[in-house]
């Protein structure tokens, strides 16, 4: 039971999947694709690495789940949203929206990683999308003003999305598991900060 216990462990340790009798391997990017609801070679845009691949899936969304809890928006918005999305990611929340059939008509994404943004930016031409996609890498970029700017120029924003980084909140974190306060995660403050800004400058303008 105990070598039994250490392999199902290691299994889990390396994502490493049964393939045959006492055989193992780890699942390839374009599993975890699948698994995950992107469409198939969703993070091959860009021409980034095989390990970035790994990296750039492994902080994602899971997009049919995320579909899920927005599908009541569908009926709410006929003629397309404006969305704000934080720590973008490859874009689970976009995908999400696209497949649903909401159309994107601006969509302003707030991503640090270049690898992601340009995996993003890949999806949106190749899915001819008609709207406007606006990308920051920090969002410290996203002041008052900043935001206040944007607001004016289409009339703001109809859903503000995003999943500040768990980095410093992960189980699997033994070095600097730190919560909210640690470097990564702070960055929830962050997220606040910016949703209290977009309430504020809409009320105002209403």
């Amino acid at each position: 039971m105990r070598v039994q216990k250490f392999v199902l462990d290691q299994c889990r340790k390396w994502n490493l999947v049964w393939v045959g009798r006492n055989k193992v391997a780890p699942l390839e990017p374009d599993e975890f694709e699948m698994l995950l609801g992107f469409p198939k070679n969703h993070t091959r845009g860009g021409g980034i690495s095989r390990t970035d691949r790994y990296k750039s899936l492994g902080n994602s969304f899971q997009v049919d789940t995320v579909a899920y809890h927005l599908s009541v928006l569908k009926d709410m918005f006929p003629n397309g949203m404006n969305v704000l999305s934080l720590f973008s990611g490859i874009g689970g929340a976009e995908v999400a929206l696209y497949r649903l059939g909401i159309q994107l008509n601006n969509v302003v994404s707030v991503e640090k990683s270049e690898v992601n943004r340009n995996i993003v930016r890949s999806w949106w031409e190749q899915t001819n999308q008609r709207g406007n996609l606006i990308d920051f890498d920090d969002v410290q970029q996203l002041n008052g003003d900043r935001l206040e700017q944007l607001i004016d120029s289409f009339g703001g924003f109809d859903l503000l999305i995003g999943g500040s980084p768990c980095n410093n909140l992960a189980g699997s974190n033994r070095v600097s598991r730190d919560g909210l306060e640690g470097k990564e995660s702070s960055l929830f403050y962050d997220y606040v900060r910016i949703l209290d800004l977009v309430k504020s400058i809409m009320s105002r303008q209403r």
